[in-house]
């Protein structure tokens, strides 16, 4: 083969800068950058760009609720809602105005919502109060269901559940609890639900909760009925993000629900950040090791 002529070959680039190196302390030793909240959730993807949401999709997202697909409302029944109140509260609630190509969830939201949500937990893990926990994405967020769960037993509340409740209208779908928390299951494994058929049927088991934390079509069904509500949203839940901007009682935390569970240790963190507040010897304060990311079933 013959040699391009030299005066036909593309310029050599230069190899890039080498990364910048941390400043150096007063002792000439690199000093790290601070391991905080925001960098944490930025660093499991918990918050930030979503891995799989664009525009595109967020607007079709927005066109299902403005048309009002049952499916887009959660089990909530919201009537008229615009566009513009929509993009509202993907502003005011994830933090994300439409403007970009990629969607994102704005760390600081998270952490604002979580801290919000910490005082409601707070409030409500106490003696004798009952509190329900449910979610439709176990995979990534059960661990962290199951360690607020234990959070909340510890403070001495009550965790209303069972053993296992069939799914009326899904034949081959039944409610199971894992550690306090339903999920719905095939019976072979615990599923992805969005909750439009499981979550009215997991509050009829569960009765009349002081607190809810839950997700998808459960939180909607606990918001329809007037249960205080924690709901970690994605984008995808924006019906959540409505109800909240209308004053109903939901305090959402907005968080990618699509990550592997670890990435949720500072979500838990945040939420039961409020223990201080409480009385000894009944706290939410985590024990070392009380969010274990591994103890979680995988979806089917």
């Amino acid at each position: 083969m013959s040699r391009r002529p030299r005066r036909n070959r593309p310029p050599r680039l230069d190899d890039p800068p080498p990364p910048r190196a941390a400043p150096p302390s007063d002792n000439g030793e690199a000093v790290a950058k601070p391991v905080t909240p925001t960098r944490r959730l930025l660093a499991g993807h918990a918050a930030g760009p979503h891995p799989e949401l664009g525009r595109a999709e967020v607007d079709s997202i927005v066109g299902r609720l403005t048309s009002g697909a049952p499916d887009a409302q959660l089990g909530l029944d919201l009537g008229r809602v615009s566009r513009d109140e929509a993009y509202a509260a993907l502003d005011a609630i994830w933090g994300w105005a439409g403007d970009s190509s990629r969607a994102t969830i704005d760390p600081a939201r998270t952490l604002e919502a979580a801290s919000v949500a910490a005082g409601l937990l707070a409030a409500a893990a106490v003696p004798g109060a009952k509190v329900a926990l449910a979610t439709g994405r176990p995979a990534a967020l059960l661990p962290l269901y199951r360690a607020l769960a234990g959070a909340v037993t510890a403070a001495g509340a009550e965790l209303l559940g069972g053993e296992q409740h069939a799914v009326e209208g899904a034949s081959e779908q039944t409610l199971w609890w894992h550690d306090g928390v339903a999920v719905v299951s095939d019976g072979l494994s615990v599923l992805a639900d969005d909750g439009l058929l499981a979550g009215p049927e997991w509050l009829f088991a569960v009765g009349r909760p002081k607190l809810v934390i839950a997700d998808h079509g459960f939180a909607g069904a606990a918001i329809a009925e007037g249960h205080q509500t924690i709901a970690l949203a994605d984008l995808d839940a924006l019906a959540l993000g409505v109800a909240a901007r209308r004053g109903l009682p939901v305090c959402v935390v907005p968080l990618h629900d699509g990550r592997p569970p670890a990435a949720y240790e500072v979500v838990f963190e945040c939420l039961v950040s409020e223990a201080a507040n409480t009385h000894e010897p009944h706290s939410t304060t985590p024990a070392p090791g009380a969010y274990a990311p591994t103890q979680s079933g995988g979806e089917g």
